[in-house]
């Protein structure tokens, strides 16, 4: 009986300690429980990025700003005295012309002439100049420029008018070219075209006072030659 009571004094002696450690052990801390929150949008709602117009390049103007014509003289020459017009326009038009009239310096045989061409306010008809329409040239506004745009249309012609000094005379030309540059009004060269050479392989001829007065070079519109031809007639121009 002893011995049932010392077995109980010491369950109720384990029983008590578990509780009293159960009461005095401290309390953890209640976890924060996250909830993901999902926005959504409607249709429609959407940021759109924001849209800029390209800016347009500005129209760039390109005119003539330079012309030399390079005349190969054969085994006859040209005679001091004898006159010589060179002309140079857009093919069709009269609306401006690049040229070098009166010429009278001798261009000796078998040599090349360089002719440096200018703004010009008249042309040869008749070995006599005459004034452009008025409604392209005026004491206001000068000569128009022969724009880039306006030959790449309609390209181009080049005059030579030969008046010799004595009639017998005649003058053999051999070849002739014409170099161009194109420019803006700010003096910037045209990024493809700022600079041209034409050679007209057909304008080997001889001009004289009879038959062969004028000989006329076109080119097209890509700068490329199409023909050359002699007339006697000093009112076909371009």
């Amino acid at each position: 009986m002893k011995t049932v009571k010392s077995l109980f004094a010491a369950l109720l002696f384990v029983l008590c300690s578990n509780i009293s450690q159960a009461q005095f052990r401290p309390l953890s801390p209640p976890q924060k429980r996250t909830t993901e929150v999902k926005t959504q949008t409607s249709p429609g709602l959407e940021s759109q990025p924001t849209r800029t117009q390209p800016v347009q390049p500005a129209t760039v103007s390109y005119f003539l700003s330079l012309a030399k014509v390079d005349i190969r003289t054969g085994n006859d020459n040209k005679e001091a005295l004898s006159n010589v017009s060179v002309e140079l326009a857009v093919r069709n038009t009269a609306n401006s012309i690049f040229a070098q009239n009166n010429l009278t310096n001798e261009m000796k045989a078998n040599s090349t002439t360089s002719i440096g061409l200018e703004k010009a306010n008249a042309y040869t008809s008749g070995y006599s100049s005459n004034p452009l329409p008025g409604k392209y040239h005026t004491t206001a506004t000068g000569t128009q420029a022969i724009m880039l745009s306006d030959v790449e249309k309609h390209g181009l012609a080049l005059r030579i008018i030969y008046k010799p000094n004595f009639f017998a005379d005649a003058w053999k030309i051999e070849s002739v070219s014409v170099t161009l540059e194109f420019r803006d009004v700010n003096g910037n060269a045209h990024p493809s075209s700022g600079q041209k050479t034409i050679t007209f392989p057909s304008a080997a001829t001889f001009l004289d006072n009879f038959d062969k007065r004028v000989l006329v070079c076109i080119a097209d519109s890509y700068f490329n030659p199409l023909s050359s031809f002699v007339t006697k007639d000093l009112a076909t121009r371009w």
